[in-house]
């Protein structure tokens, strides 16, 4: 059992690009992509970006940003996804988050941090709150 069942978004500015890191746990994942085999839980870097594009909305200033998964990893049962979101954008006036992601199961959330325009701000999201609207 975990103290807390969540994952983790983490927006931020890396030199000329806005990334997005997302720290999961893999059991979880495959349980909610339908892959319930203990033995086989591993799941795709296409199979999360699919996942991942089916549970979340971005928009920056009205624009929609879909993430491109970089990178997947594993360690013991905790996962991180690093995304490319965009060209980094200076002075972002809103943003615009729709998160339904491991939402079916029980008790679990979503934190959103976003380290945007030298702030930083962070947000719970659950099965009662699935939209977010940040404006700065």
């Amino acid at each position: 059992m975990h103290d807390s069942v969540s994952a983790t978004f983490n927006v931020i500015k890396r030199g000329h690009v806005l990334m997005l890191e997302i720290e999961f746990d893999m059991h979880d994942m495959s349980h909610s992509i339908g892959k319930n085999n203990q033995h086989h839980n591993k799941i795709t870097k296409q199979e999360f970006r699919e996942y991942l594009h089916k549970t979340t909305n971005w928009e920056f200033d009205g624009e929609k940003i879909i993430p491109e998964v970089l990178s997947l990893k594993t360690i013991g049962g905790h996962s991180k996804a690093i995304c490319f979101l965009s060209k980094a954008k200076e002075n972002i006036k809103s943003i615009k988050i729709k998160n339904e992601f491991l939402l079916g199961v029980k008790e679990h959330s979503n934190i959103i941090k976003l380290d945007v325009n030298n702030t930083f701000k962070d947000f719970r999201m659950h099965k009662n709150r699935k939209e977010l609207q940040v404006n700065y």
